[in-house]
């Protein structure tokens, strides 16, 4: 496996359905060539044609590297939280 996306449609009450990039993976010999943003792209693209008009994507605090590709995509950070999880 070179790479995966994934993305998909997210609608929520609070706010306009946009489209969310939930995981991106781009195999260590492969960053850096191209094919995180041809894919990011392709997700774009994806969700202009279901008529989203953002997108939006979550990354650990930790990953640097991954920080400084998506703001080179265009993106911005908007906000910094805590995730809570309860196990049952």
């Amino acid at each position: 496996m070179v790479a995966w996306l994934h993305v998909h449609a997210h609608h929520v009450v609070e706010r306009d359905p946009r489209a969310e990039v939930c995981g991106l993976v781009v195999d260590e010999k492969y960053r850096d060539s191209g094919v995180g943003r041809l894919l990011m792209q392709q997700a774009e693209q994806w969700a202009r044609k279901q008529g989203y008009s953002e997108v939006v994507l979550r990354s650990n605090v930790i990953r640097t590297r991954a920080h400084t590709f998506y703001e080179s995509l265009g993106y911005t950070v908007t906000k910094t939280q805590k995730h809570f999880r309860k196990t049952l």
